[in-house]
């Protein structure tokens, strides 16, 4: 799950009622509850240091939360999956990173592990949602959820 989906996921937890406000005023409650429902039927989740660092920096800590207690449900969700870590280093040689970023890039590095385990990312990224689909990766763009006749929305 890409940082986007990720806020989204932990605000709605939080707070259904503020989702669409703040850090989530391109979302609606329709999106939250579509992702949590399809999160629900995943066994296993995998994530990066680099997207998780967005994700936390968008929902703050502290006095600085996006909605209080978003740092502890952070936690407790980074505590049930399983991080990959790509090395910086190897990630900024790649000809992708100059044009989408750290954690877009290091998304993209892991596209061989992504398609072998058959691994669905979510994202709100048209660049990473077109990289990845392109590559034949089970990617879902969340922002396709606000068109009526896409097959997601609900």
């Amino acid at each position: 799950m890409d940082s986007g989906p990720l806020v989204l996921f932990v605000f709605g937890t939080l707070r259904l009622d503020l989702v669409g406000t703040g850090k989530t005023q391109q979302h609606t409650q329709r999106m939250w509850q579509k992702l949590n429902d399809e999160l629900l039927e995943i066994r296993k989740h995998i994530s990066l240091p680099n997207v998780l660092t967005e994700a936390s920096n968008h929902l703050g800590s502290g006095k600085q939360q996006a909605v209080d207690g978003a740092a502890f449900a952070l936690s407790r969700y980074i505590a049930n999956l399983e991080e990959i870590f790509q090395p910086s280093k190897n990630v900024t040689q790649l000809s992708e990173y100059e044009k989408v970023g750290l954690a877009d890039a290091a998304i993209i590095s892991c596209v061989p592990r992504l398609k072998k385990e058959k691994v669905r990312v979510f994202t709100q990224d048209y660049q990473l949602y077109n990289r990845l689909s392109q590559s034949d990766v089970d990617c879902v763009n969340i922002m396709h959820w606000l068109t009526p006749n896409r097959k997601y929305y609900s």
